[in-house]
């Protein structure tokens, strides 16, 4: 909590962070009832060429099914349906490019069946049939490209024998492809194959002799399929499988996985559900590099059909759980699609247990979780976490303060180590605050504010965190100030920080200036600023280096941004949103010297929307920031990464939906922000903000700032992005 009116920001040094493995989870997605008295319905298949833009099939009775996924969206697609027909394989291109692939009833003989999507509509393709057999069907596909799949199934001849089938589009038409049958089989099938180029392709499926079962693995080579060597065991029906190279593929099956390196099958032992009556059914599986795969299916709990989903992390296969929120007596997931490892949709059923089967869509994402912080341990009137800071997924720093009495304020500081916050204890004198705090370690930490010097001066605070206790640092303050604020600090190493802030003059008026700390003291640093008024003042801060930094501030006619060059403070002009006034900026966070992006809000007419920008090295430009439903909404801080893969932000704020105030997160993946759902801290909170955010990887991400109890007592809020 703050006695006056400081905006508190945080921008954690920034290097070059190597992403790890986040806590992911799936969540149940809503699906569109078809037409239709009491309708059954399932998805069998789907593909996804963007983390939330799918497509998926199905069928509503004994009718084909498709619908399109946008974001948390689902919608009906019309597709048509020659007669019984049921596509279990789907590849998608691009949103505007599938192909599906199954069977259909030609009268009363089973025939292998395709369609194409276009991006407005689906259209039956011709696919041809081996010539003498009695039925013949597709169970999957796998695209390089629109003008070039690969689509394996089975077709059974007269005497009930069945055979391996596959086919392939070469933009233009289905061809039937040679395929090898294992000698002596009275079955010999193809469930499912995945290709990474119009030369290689891995195709999965099962054998029968006599009682065994074992695996049928079929390489394509451009022209012909081959039997690959499996020994998997006399029981390994395999059914799908995800390559992401020609020497990186894995299967999963009927109580196994297995995985191709390039010579060899092996097997993978899957985890056992708990309450299992059987091994799991994994039926399809995806993959987005080789440490990395989620597959899907069911087991049977206790007799019943239940969805599972595994996934395999380098090492081993962990259960991941997929709750499903609706009522449900059974359910399975017949197929995943992953555009990366924290982004997959899974796509089956599950059935009411008064009605019948309905769709079932589980997205499996990252995701804002509760992290609660303590609440100090004297019951105060009011505390609030005001910054955070996090220089690893197992470290945080976050500070604020509480008023444990009437008028008196004291600074709070907590730490997390991985699993839980506890509160540290801080020097200060009584009547202080902490606005701000950045970490370059768990053992260095520093933290800025202000504190009552005497006779209610309110003077510059720093204090450092050496891993085990806080020490105050000594501070100057400006020449003619009667207070002196410190609101945002950031530290490119452990001997080197700029905090800035600003201080009140005899008139009331306020001036934004800089401190930096050299490893020893802490020197004052002048500042340009707008013509000062009453709130007049730098926000955030962000450092590249002890020679480069960018900072924001506000006055209460304008917005500006400033640069270190190691010399000098110099001014930067910020643009206004098309249509926009009262434009203000509150935290900033730079990956490089020319990458920075600024947040905060502005006003849309009557309507307060947040506010993004990014700075180029040149100039400042406005992005396009999401505007979540509400009647206001905005930003207070933000936190970027970088990986050897891309660049992202993570910000966070407050929205206002009817009278109740919530916390706001949005993402940007480098080319467009997206609202991130946020958790209440409680069912009847009427205000609550995120104030500060700090990632320590562009899937890890802590958010920090307050919310009112039930009770009306203002407590810390915490909450993890992971």
């Amino acid at each position: 909590m703050k006695r006056f009116a400081v905006t508190a920001a945080l921008v954690v040094s920034t290097v070059l962070v190597i992403a790890q493995p986040a806590s992911a989870s799936w969540q149940q997605q809503s699906t569109p009832t078809p037409s239709g008295s009491n309708p059954t319905w399932s998805l069998s298949a789907v593909s996804c060429t963007a983390t939330a833009t799918c497509m998926a099939v199905g069928n509503v009775g004994s009718s084909l099914l498709s619908e399109s996924r946008s974001g948390s969206t689902w919608t009906i697609v019309s597709i048509p349906d020659p007669g019984g027909g049921q596509l279990p394989g789907i590849w998608c291109t691009s949103s505007s490019s599938c192909e599906a692939v199954g069977q259909f009833d030609s009268g009363g003989t089973t025939e292998t069946l395709a369609e194409e999507w276009n991006g407005s509509s689906w259209s039956v393709q011709s696919t041809p049939n081996p010539a003498g057999v009695t039925s013949s069907q597709l169970n999957d596909v796998s695209c390089v490209s629109a003008s070039r799949c690969e689509a394996v199934g089975e077709a059974t001849i007269s005497g009930g024998n069945i055979e391996t089938l596959a086919e392939e589009w070469n933009g233009s038409n289905w061809a039937i492809k040679n395929t090898q049958d294992v000698g002596g089989a009275i079955i010999s099938k193809l469930s499912g194959v995945s290709c990474t180029s119009a030369t290689v392709c891995e195709a999965v499926g099962e054998s029968r002799t006599g009682s065994n079962f074992p695996a049928l693995a079929e390489v394509w080579n451009g022209s012909n399929w081959t039997i690959q060597s499996t020994s998997l065991g006399t029981f390994s029906p395999l059914e799908g499988v995800s390559c992401t190279a020609a020497n990186a593929c894995t299967a999963t099956g009927e109580g196994l996985a297995a995985r191709w390196d390039g010579s060899n099958w092996t097997t993978q032992a899957i985890a056992k559900p708990g309450g299992s009556t059987g091994s799991a059914d994994l039926s399809r599986v995806s993959c987005t590099d080789k440490t990395r795969c989620m597959a899907v299916g069911s087991f049977p709990k206790d007799a019943v059909e239940t969805a599972i989903a595994e996934q395999w992390d380098g090492t081993s296969w962990k259960i991941k759980p997929t709750p499903i929120t609706s009522a449900n007596d059974s359910s399975g997931l017949s197929d995943v699609s992953c555009t990366f490892a924290t982004a997959c949709t899974g796509a089956g059923f599950y059935h009411d247990p008064n009605g019948p089967n309905h769709a079932l869509a589980e997205d499996w994402s990252l995701r804002w979780q509760l992290q609660a912080p303590l609440i100090p341990f004297d019951n105060p009137l009011a505390s609030s976490l005001d910054a955070v800071s996090c220089p690893s997924t197992a470290f945080c720093a976050a500070v604020g303060g509480e008023e444990p009495t009437g008028g008196v304020f004291d600074a709070l500081a907590e730490i997390f180590k991985g699993q839980a916050w506890l509160i540290t204890s801080t020097p200060n004198a009584s009547n202080s605050n902490l606005d701000a705090v950045s970490c370059t370690g768990a053992k260095a930490c520093t933290a800025v504010g202000d504190v009552d010097t005497g006779g209610g001066t309110l003077s510059t605070l720093a204090e450092r965190w050496d891993g085990t206790n806080w020490t105050v640092q000594s501070t100057p303050s400006p020449a003619g100030a009667v207070h002196s604020f410190l609101t945002a600090v950031s530290c490119p190493s452990a001997k080197s920080c700029i905090a800035v802030g600003f201080f009140t003059n005899g008139s009331g008026n306020q001036t934004p200036f800089a401190e930096h700390w050299n490893g020893t003291n802490w020197t004052i640093k002048t500042t340009p600023s707008p013509p000062v008024d009453p709130a007049t003042q730098l926000n955030s801060v962000s450092c590249m280096s002890s020679t480069s930094c960018e900072a924001v501030g506000t006055s209460t006619t304008q917005t500006w941004a400033e640069v270190w060059n190691g010399t000098n403070w110099a001014m930067q002009s910020i643009p206004s949103p098309a249509g926009g006034s009262d434009v203000r900026l509150r935290g900033v966070s730079c990956t490089a010297s020319n990458a920075c992006t600024g947040v905060g809000a502005y006003f849309n007419g009557a309507k307060l929307v947040p506010l993004a920008e990014r700075w180029n090295g040149s100039a400042w430009a406005v992005q396009a920031a999401a505007v979540p439903s509400g009647s206001s909404s905005q930003f207070s801080s933000v936190s970027c990464g970088t990986t050897q893969f891309n660049i992202g932000c993570n910000a966070v704020g407050s929205v206002t939906k009817n009278g109740i105030i919530l916390p706001l997160a949005e993402n940007w993946n480098g080319s467009a922000w997206a609202v991130k759902p946020t958790q209440s801290p409680d069912p009847n909170v009427t205000r609550s903000n995120m104030t500060s955010v700090s990632c320590s990887s562009l899937i890890t991400c802590m958010g920090i700032g307050f919310y009112d109890t039930s009770t009306g007592v203002e407590a810390p809020l915490g909450e993890q992005y992971s």
